[in-house]
């Protein structure tokens, strides 16, 4: 089954509407809280290789980028563990410890939660925020823009093609309160792609590739690999892409794109490589979750060759 078929059907017994933030968004008085929740894994997640405190730096800095996407810090975190037999319990200690200094970075607080046991180690984090204007995936205006992103993209992906440990992550500013639109990478790079194509009409936008891939990612991966394939994967550095209007100002972030929003129903979004190649957004990558892990990687290349032979 395809995670997406599934996340459909809940929104449509439930009534809600899961692609237009990243954070759920509830209205209150003058300004809005903001809700997300966030399931991780030692596994699923590729957490394996990293200490007990980078394990819990890295999944709560991934927990909060949903509400960092909306323009807001975390405010309040409640957890639910499932802990195993497997660890001691310093080991659970040292990802609190991971976790808790992420806390402690934007000023928020653990309020509580609840514990429970399984085979495999889980951990479900529960973040909240407020925002007197949140940002969402679909834009509050259809100005021409500027898309900028707060780091490289693809050395994740890199890592994981070749077994590495995952890179660390890098707490990150909320995206600016004038952002048109925003969202995090957690799926990858042309996910994050996929969040604003997939909710807004008539959007134009041009993406210069060579801008936004790390060189450490180039260096991890095997001379006949592809970057791009590192763009599609669905291992996310959890950096923020989001658009301003163009011409303004914003500090110490990477412009990686431009675009506008023309009278349609369609999207077009281009990709310009670094080797004079382009290519087109037309499809969303690669559902992971419903092929096997060995398929992972054909599944990519196959994607990305789609991309650039079809402009």
């Amino acid at each position: 089954m395809r995670e997406g078929d599934l996340i459909e059907s809940l929104a449509r017994i439930h009534g809600n509407h899961p692609y237009l933030a990243d954070a759920e968004i509830i209205p209150q008085g003058v300004g809005y809280e903001l809700v997300s929740v966030d399931s991780f894994s030692e596994q699923e997640d590729f957490l394996t290789g990293l200490s007990p405190r980078q394990i819990g730096r890295q999944m709560a800095y991934d927990a909060c980028a949903d509400i960092l996407a909306c323009g807001a810090k975390p405010k309040f975190l409640l957890q639910a563990w499932n802990y195993d037999d497997h660890h001691p319990l310093d080991y659970y200690e040292g990802i609190a410890r991971g976790i808790q200094e992420v806390l402690e970075y934007y000023g928020a607080s653990c309020i509580g939660g609840d514990i429970g046991s399984a085979s495999e180690w889980s951990w479900t984090a529960t973040i909240i925020g407020y925002a007197e204007r949140p940002v969402m995936r679909r834009a509050s205006a259809r100005l021409p823009f500027d898309l900028y992103a707060t780091g490289f993209f693809g050395e994740a992906n890199a890592a994981v093609f070749c077994g590495k440990p995952l890179p660390p992550a890098q707490l990150r500013a909320p995206v600016p309160p004038e952002a048109l639109f925003a969202t995090d990478s957690s799926g990858g790079f042309i996910d994050a792609l996929e969040n604003f194509r997939r909710v807004n009409s008539g959007l134009e936008l041009e993406v210069d590739v060579a801008s936004l891939l790390s060189p450490n990612a180039t260096r991890i991966l095997p001379p006949k690999a592809d970057s791009g394939w590192t763009l599609v994967g669905g291992v996310g550095e959890y950096e923020l892409l989001f658009a301003v209007p163009c011409g303004t100002t914003v500090a110490n972030v990477l412009k990686i794109g431009e675009g506008r929003f023309v009278d349609s129903n369609e999207n077009t979004i281009r990709l310009h490589l670094p080797d004079g190649r382009h290519g087109i957004l037309r499809n969303p990558p690669p559902d992971y979750r419903s092929i096997s892990q060995k398929e992972w990687l054909h599944s990519t290349a196959t994607y990305w060759s789609s991309l650039t032979t079809n402009f």
